[in-house]
């Protein structure tokens, strides 16, 4: 194995196949054995092997000779020809990386929507979630822990085949990740995140960013996500990943602006800015007039209203892909009333009072 620079991150890329013995996973943790070890779990083998315990031994894996359950040695094998040491069978458990455990703490670190098949068909690499910082934008994030430089390229190379779409690479640290293979990831509008450099461990399987997370994937929103209030027509509201109609209020402020809620966000934005502008005059639409006409009944419009009309049925289509493409919230948010007379938003509306 290599000599590396010890900790819980710079281990997980020395250990083949991320099994050893407790013994090895204490010298490759240092100081993070006390907390690391938490992401450990025997996987119902032993060990052929032990590194050597010897003071100013070898320093080489003795072979494990098993003679019985009492009498368990450890044989150096190589030139120097250090002392056989006894062990008890519990040092020869092997222990494994506890990746679902592993998986499901940078999940909820990075605050992903976690998936219930994590599995990939590509060799140590898991996806962990779905970076989800608004409605309607959605990227899968990975896990993937390797050993040598080779196989983590083949590892990008198969997730950018397999995803059309940006999606976010952790790594246990960027020693295996050239710059070559960064480039590739940032060529396709995807992100390299080395968990060495960005994350620490705690106690009980708890992990902490040392960095604000838009710090962290701020190239990869730079490139993948429109600022709060984009240049242009529309503008960009960012609404919470979480959000439903429920959650959305509107209430307008004079005929032309509206104040608009939905959980944590919030904004002032005109008709344009909410892409209800007449393209050929500038005028709002009557898709905002409709809006409007919802604010002054409440949210209810029916045949009893002053303002009802055979056409309001496709214009409250129309308005309905309107709200969905400035909210990016699915499903329809307006529904039929309970004697299906007529149409009630989904959402809080009011007038300017």
């Amino acid at each position: 194995m290599r000599n590396r620079p010890t900790g819980f991150w710079q281990a997980l890329e020395t250990v083949p196949g991320a099994a050893a013995v407790d013994a090895e996973w204490k010298a490759r943790f240092g100081n993070d054995y006390g907390t690391a070890k938490a992401f450990l779990r025997p996987n119902g083998k032993l060990a052929s092997s032990h590194p050597c315990m010897v003071q100013r031994g070898c320093g080489c894996e003795h072979e494990v000779v098993v003679h019985d359950s009492e009498d368990i040695v450890a044989v150096c094998r190589c030139e120097r020809g250090c002392e056989t040491f006894a062990l008890r069978r519990a040092d020869i458990v092997a222990y494994e990386l506890d990746r679902p455990a592993l998986d499901t703490a940078l999940a909820k670190v990075f605050d992903l929507i976690e998936e219930t098949d994590a599995g990939t068909d590509l060799p140590g690499t898991t996806r962990i979630g779905v970076y989800s910082p608004y409605a309607g934008y959605r990227f899968p994030v990975y896990l993937a822990i390797q050993i040598e430089p080779d196989d983590f390229s083949e590892a990008v190379d198969g997730l950018l085949g397999r995803n059309g779409t940006p999606f976010i690479l952790l790594s246990p640290t960027r020693e295996l990740c050239s710059a070559k293979a960064e480039k590739r990831l940032t060529d396709k509008r995807s992100g390299f995140v080395s968990l060495s450099e960005s994350v620490a461990i705690g106690d009980k399987r708890q992990l902490r960013l040392l960095r604000p997370l838009d710090e962290i994937l701020a190239q990869f929103r730079g490139v993948n996500l429109p600022p709060p209030k984009e240049d242009g027509a529309t503008a960009f509201f960012p609404t919470p990943p979480d959000a439903s109609w429920g959650d959305v209020s509107i209430r307008f402020k004079d005929g032309h602006t509206v104040s608009v809620k939905a959980k944590t966000a919030g904004g002032v934005f005109n008709y344009t800015q909410m892409g209800m502008a007449n393209k050929k005059n500038g005028n709002p639409t009557v898709q905002w007039e409709l809006l409007k006409t919802f604010a002054d009944e409440r949210g209810i419009l029916d045949w009893s209203s002053n303002k009802a009309h055979r056409h309001n049925q496709k214009r409250r289509e129309l308005l309905a892909a309107n709200l969905r493409d400035f909210f990016r919230i699915e499903g329809d948010p307006f529904r039929l009333t309970d004697d299906g007379k007529g149409w009630q938003a989904r959402f809080i509306i009011s007038p300017d009072e």
